[in-house]
C-alpha cells in the first residue's frame, strides 16, 4: 500500500500567505468531474499546496477523512483506487508546489500550477 508524508492543504490564491490546516482529499462530483474537498471546511478547493506531515498517510487515512466529512461514497472500491492513485501522485510533486486536478478523457492527475505560492501570483499575471 502506497504511503506518503506529503499531503495537500487548501490554498487560497487571494491570500497566498495564509497558512491552512484543511487537508484536501480528491472527490468525484455528480457530473464525474474531480475536485479537492477540504476535510475540515468541507469546501471544494481549486488549488492545493503540497506540505510535509510528521507521519505517513495512505488511502485508508484519506478515506477516513472523506467519510468524516459526511461525503457520500457510492462505490467504495473506486474511491479507494482513486485515493491510492492520489497518494502515488503526491510522491511525484515537490513540497511547496501548488497543484490542481486536471481531467482527461479517461483519467485525472495532479497538475503543478506553480512551484511556490509566490510563483503562483507571478504565473497568473
Amino acid at each position: 500500500m502506497a504511503e506518503s508524508k506529503k499531503v495537500l492543504v487548501a490554498f487560497d490564491p487571494d491570500n497566498p500567505d495564509k497558512q491552512s490546516s484543511d487537508f484536501l482529499v480528491p472527490v468525484q462530483l455528480e457530473d464525474n468531474e474531480m475536485a479537492l474537498l477540504g476535510s475540515r471546511s468541507e469546501k471544494l478547493w481549486k488549488y492545493g499546496l503540497v506540505v510535509l506531515t510528521s507521519r505517513a498517510v495512505n488511502k485508508n487515512d484519506l478515506f477516513a477523512n472523506l467519510v468524516d466529512t459526511g461525503q457520500k461514497v457510492p462505490d467504495v472500491e473506486a474511491c479507494l483506487a482513486r485515493l491510492e492513485s492520489f497518494v502515488e501522485q503526491l510522491k511525484m510533486v515537490k513540497i511547496g508546489n501548488i497543484v490542481s486536478i486536471a481531467t482527461g478523457n479517461v483519467a485525472w492527475r495532479l497538475n503543478v500550477v506553480a512551484n511556490t505560492p509566490s510563483g503562483f501570483a507571478k504565473a497568473q499575471n
